[in-house]
C-alpha cells in the first residue's frame, strides 16, 4: 500500500528536524517530564517500601490486631485462607520466683512463628542466635533479671505453679516497646505453656496480639475485609500508626516523597508547557508556506498530528530509558543501606510516566496546535504571533485540567489538588504584579547607570509580555527547589535532634523515696546527664466536672460518641512537679502558682481535646480507695519524640505527696561507663533497668536511610528545576538572534552585547529569586503545618540564597546559551533571522 502524501511529509519532516536538532526543547521537555516522573515515582516506591519492609521488624509482622481477650477465629480463618503469615503473642505480668528470691516481670508467649518480620536474638552460651519460640519447658529471658535475681543461665524460675528452665538469655528483641512504663523484665515462654502456669485467670489483665504478614496487596485486602470486624475494644495497626519517633519519621519521610514527585510533576509541566509554545512559535512560517503551495486544512491537521505524535512518541521512551537510568544509580548508590528493598519494580511507575507524558504531551499542545494549525497564509506578510487571540483564556483550560489530573493521581486529594491549583494561580497573579513593579523599578535605575545595565533593563521592559512568562517559570522552578531544600533541612535537623549523641539510653524505674538521693549522688558523680527524677503513682479517670465518665475510650478511639463524657480507658501514671518539664510547652492557661499549697493539674493538649477539657474544669482521679479531684489550670504541648519520661497529668506537690510513689528517670550511660552502672544497680536489687540502646541503634539506622532517600528526592528535584530554567532561556533564543542582528549591523560592540544579555538574565534572575524566596516562605509554612505537623518558623538565610543562586544560575545559563549568537558576524545572524 502507498503510504499517504501527508504521512510520508508529517515522517520526513520528523527525521529532518530529528537530525537538525530542531525538536530539542521539545523533546527535551517531554522527557524531562517522563524521567523525573518515572525516577521519582519509581524511587519513592523502592524507598517507601524498603523502609516499611525494615521497620516493621519493630512490630515483628505487617500489621498488628491488639484485643484484651481472644479474637473471633473467623478473622484468623480469612488470614489462613489468603496466605497470610502468622504469628500469636500474649502479654501478661507475673511473679517470678527461684529459690527465696521473686520479681514482677513481664511475661511474654509466643508461638513458633514468631516473629514474622525482624529477628530474635538470644545469647545462648556466649553465641548469638536467631530463636523463634522457647522450647516447651524452657523460657528466655532479659540478662537484668539474672542479675536481680541472682541466676544463672540453666537455673529454675516459677512462673505460676509452673517450673522453667532458663535456656538463654534475649539480646534482641524485634518488638520492643517503646514504653518506659514496662513492669519489669521480660520473660520469653511458649505460648503452649500458659495454661500450665494457671496464671491466667479471670479478670487477669492480658494482652493479646495477633500478628499477620504477606505481599502488600494480600495484607491490604485483608486490611480492608478485616477492619469493619475490629470491635472497639480493639485495635488494628501498622508501623506508621504506632506513636513513636519511628513512626513519625516513616510518616514524614514519605509525604516528603509524594510532595518531590508532585513538585518534579510540576516542574515538568512547566517545561513542557514552555516547549509547546516554542514549537507552535517555531513551525508558524512552515503552516504558512504548506497553505500558500495549496495544502488542505486536513493535510496539514494530519500532518501534525502525527509529526507530533511521533515526537511524544520518541519522547516518551526516551524518557523511560533515561528516568530507568536515574533509578538505578539512585538505588545503585543507596542499596548498601536499603538491604530489604525490592528488587522488582512494580507496574505503577511505568504507567504514571507514560500517562504523565502523554497527557504533558497533548495537552499542553492542543491550544498551541490550534493556533499553529489555524495559521493564516498572509502572516507571511503581516507577521506571526504566538497566540491565537481569539480563543483567549479559553487556550489555558486543557493545561489546567492536565495539571490538576496529574496532581491529583499523586495526591489522591482532591481538597489539596485544588489548594495548590488555587495557590498557584494566586502566586502567579502576585508574581506579574511584583515583577512587573521591579522591572519598572530596575529600568529608572538602569537608565542612570552604565550602558550595559541600561540595555539590560530596557530589554526587559520591551519584552514585558515573553519576560513575563519567562519570570514566571522562573520563580516557580526556584520557589519549588526552595520548598524541597528548606523542608528536607527541617526534617533532616529535626530527625537529628531528636537522636542526639547524649540521647538517653537507659531508663531507671521502680525507685523508692529513700533512693532517690544516692541516685541522683552517683549520676552527678560520675557526670552523667539525665533528666529529672520523676515519682509516679498510678490512678484511673472517674469524673469530669463532677460527671462520672461513662465510656473508656481508649486513645485510638475517635470522638463524637453521644453515650456521656469519655474517660481514658486504663490507669494512667501520675506524676507532680513544680518545674515545667524539658520539651513542654504551656499553650493554655499559667503554670503552677503557689504548688505547695494549691491542688492544681496540668493536662497535655491532644488528651484535653479529646476529653473536651477546658481551664477551670475539674478532673477526678481514683488512687487507690482515694479519690482525688483538682481544677486544670494550664494546658500542655509535649514532644514525645523525646527519649524521656512523659506524662499526660502533671500534678502540684499539694495533690499527691502524701501517696506512696516510685521514681522514675532516663540517662545517658556511656559505654565506658556501663560497668560502673550495674556494679552501683547491683546494689539496689529493686531498680529496675530497662535498656534501649539496641532500640535507639536500630533507630538511628532506619532514619539514616530515611534521610538518604530524602537527599536523592531533593537532588531529583534540582536537576528537574535546572532543566527547567535551562528549557526556558533556549526559547528565547529565536527572538534574542533578530536582536543582535540589529544591534551588531547598528554598531553595538560585543562587550556591549555581552555585558547587557548578562545583566538582563542576572536581573531576571535576581527577581525570581526574590519572588521565589517570598512564595517558598509562605508555602513553607503552610507545609510544614497541614502536612508535616511541625512547627513553623521563618528562614530569612534561603532569602539571600534564592536571589544569589537564581541571579547566578539563570545569568549563566543565559549568557553560555547567547555567547554563541554573540560571537557570530553580523552579516550570519541577519541570515539565521530571515
Amino acid at each position: 500500500m502507498t503510504m499517504p502524501m501527508w504521512m510520508r511529509h508529517s515522517l520526513r519532516l520528523f527525521k529532518h528536524e530529528l537530525r537538525r536538532g530542531e525538536l530539542t526543547i521539545i523533546c527535551f521537555a517531554i522527557i524531562l517530564a517522563v524521567a523525573t516522573v518515572f525516577s521519582l515515582s519509581g524511587f519513592s516506591d523502592q524507598i517507601r517500601s524498603a523502609l516499611i519492609s525494615k521497620s516493621n521488624s519493630f512490630i515483628a509482622s505487617d500489621r498488628v490486631l491488639q484485643s484484651s481477650r481472644p479474637v473471633d477465629q473467623a478473622i484468623l480463618n480469612e488470614a489462613q485462607q489468603q496466605g497470610l503469615g502468622q504469628a500469636s503473642v500474649l502479654l501478661f505480668s507475673s511473679m517470678v520466683f527461684s529459690d527465696d528470691e521473686m520479681l514482677l516481670a513481664s511475661v511474654k508467649a509466643v508461638t513458633e512463628q514468631y516473629p514474622l518480620r525482624g529477628e530474635l536474638l538470644i545469647d545462648n552460651n556466649h553465641q548469638r542466635i536467631v530463636g523463634n519460640q522457647p522450647q516447651s519447658g524452657t523460657v528466655w529471658v532479659a540478662p537484668s533479671l539474672l542479675e536481680k535475681m541472682s541466676l544463672n543461665v540453666g537455673d529454675s524460675l516459677e512462673i505460676g505453679v509452673a517450673t522453667f528452665t532458663i535456656s538463654a538469655t534475649i539480646f534482641q528483641e524485634p518488638d520492643t516497646s517503646f514504653s518506659v512504663f514496662t513492669q519489669g523484665p521480660r520473660v520469653l515462654m511458649s505460648f503452649t505453656d500458659v495454661e500450665q502456669t494457671q496464671v491466667v485467670q479471670p479478670g487477669s489483665r492480658l494482652t493479646y496480639r495477633y500478628l499477620f504478614a504477606g505481599e502488600d496487596s494480600v495484607i491490604e485486602s485483608f486490611e480492608e475485609w478485616v477492619k469493619p470486624q475490629v470491635l472497639e475494644t480493639q485495635r488494628w495497626y501498622d508501623i506508621k500508626s504506632q506513636q513513636s519517633p519511628l513512626a513519625r519519621a516513616l510518616n514524614r519521610a514519605e509525604k516528603y516523597l509524594a510532595l518531590g514527585s508532585m513538585l518534579g510533576i510540576i516542574l515538568a509541566s512547566v517545561a513542557v508547557s514552555v516547549a509547546a509554545r516554542r514549537y507552535g512559535q517555531r513551525h508558524q512560517p512552515m503552516v504558512a508556506v504548506f497553505k500558500a503551495m495549496g495544502a488542505s486544512l486536513s493535510h496539514i491537521r494530519k500532518l501534525y498530528l502525527l509529526h507530533w505524535s511521533s515526537l511524544a512518541l520518541f519522547s516518551i521512551i526516551s524518557g523511560l530509558l533515561l528516568g530507568a537510568l536515574i533509578l538505578g544509580i539512585g538505588l545503585f548508590f543507596i542499596g548498601d543501606y536499603l538491604p530489604y528493598g525490592s528488587s522488582e519494580l512494580g507496574i505503577y511507575p511505568f504507567a504514571v510516566a507514560v500517562f504523565t507524558g502523554v497527557i504533558c504531551a497533548f495537552a499542553f499542545a492542543i491550544t498551541p496546535m490550534q493556533s499553529l494549525i489555524s495559521t493564516p497564509v498572509l502572516s507571511v506578510i503581516r507577521g506571526f504571533t504566538s497566540f491565537d487571540k481569539r480563543r483567549g483564556w479559553l487556550g489555558n483550560i486543557p493545561p489546567l485540567v492536565a495539571v490538576f489530573l496529574l496532581l491529583w493521581l499523586f495526591s489522591r486529594d482532591v481538597v489539596l489538588t485544588l489548594a495548590l491549583m488555587v495557590g498557584g494561580a494566586i502566586a502567579i497573579a502576585i508574581v506579574l504584579l511584583l515583577g512587573s513593579m521591579l522591572v519598572s523599578v530596575g529600568r529608572k535605575i538602569g537608565s542612570q547607570a552604565g550602558q550595559g545595565m541600561h540595555l539590560a533593563m530596557a530589554n526587559l521592559k520591551r519584552r514585558g509580555k515573553q519576560n513575563n512568562v519567562q519570570l514566571i517559570s522562573f520563580t516557580v522552578a526556584i520557589k519549588l527547589l526552595l520548598l524541597m531544600l528548606v523542608v528536607r533541612n527541617d526534617l533532616l535537623d529535626e530527625w537529628q535532634g531528636q537522636l542526639p549523641v547524649d540521647t538517653p539510653n537507659q531508663f531507671l524505674v521502680n525507685i523508692n523515696k529513700q533512693q532517690v538521693g544516692n541516685v541522683e549522688q552517683f549520676l552527678a558523680e560520675h557526670n552523667m546527664s539525665a533528666s529529672n527524677l520523676y515519682p509516679i503513682v498510678r490512678g484511673r479517670l472517674t469524673a469530669i466536672n463532677e460527671e462520672t465518665v461513662s465510656k473508656e475510650a481508649s486513645k485510638e478511639e475517635q470522638d463524637g460518641s453521644d453515650r456521656g463524657r469519655q474517660g481514658i480507658g486504663r490507669e494512667l501514671n501520675l506524676t507532680w512537679h513544680n518545674q515545667l518539664p524539658k520539651e513542654n510547652k504551656i499553650i493554655e492557661g499559667d503554670w503552677f502558682v503557689d504548688a505547695e499549697k494549691k491542688a492544681q493539674v496540668s493536662v497535655e493538649s491532644r488528651v484535653a481535646e479529646r476529653l473536651k477539657l477546658n481551664i477551670g474544669d475539674t478532673i477526678s482521679f481514683q488512687i487507690g480507695a482515694q479519690n482525688v479531684t483538682v481544677p486544670v489550670t494550664s494546658i500542655r504541648e509535649v514532644n514525645w519524640q523525646t527519649m524521656q519520661p512523659n506524662f499526660y497529668m502533671i500534678f502540684s506537690d499539694a495533690v499527691l505527696d502524701q501517696f506512696p510513689a516510685t521514681y522514675i528517670a532516663s540517662i545517658h550511660v556511656p559505654h565506658d561507663k556501663k560497668r560502673e552502672m550495674q556494679r552501683f544497680l547491683s546494689q539496689y536489687p529493686t531498680i529496675s533497668v530497662i535498656d534501649v540502646e539496641a532500640m535507639l541503634t536500630q533507630l538511628r539506622d532506619v532514619i539514616e536511610q530515611v534521610s538518604l532517600a530524602v537527599e536523592f528526592i531533593l537532588i531529583l528535584v534540582l536537576v528537574a528545576g535546572g532543566l527547567v530554567l535551562i528549557a526556558q532561556v533556549q526559547a528565547s533564543m529565536e527572538e534574542r538572534e533578530r536582536e543582535l542582528a540589529i544591534l551588531r549591523t547598528l554598531g553595538a560592540r560585543g562587550s556591549l552585547l555581552k555585558a547587557a544579555t548578562l545583566l538582563e538574565f542576572v536581573v531576571l534572575g535576581a527577581i525570581a529569586g526574590l519572588l521565589a524566596s517570598w512564595g517558598m516562605e509562605v508555602a513553607v509554612h503552610v507545609v510544614q503545618q497541614r502536612v508535616f505537623d511541625m512547627q513553623p518558623n521563618w528562614h530569612f538565610e534561603y532569602w539571600l540564597l534564592g536571589i544569589v543562586s537564581g541571579a547566578a544560575f539563570v545569568g549563566l545559563m543565559g549568557l553560555i546559551s547567547c555567547y554563541r549568537l554573540m560571537n557570530l558576524s553580523s552579516v550570519t545572524l541577519i541570515r539565521r533571522t530571515l
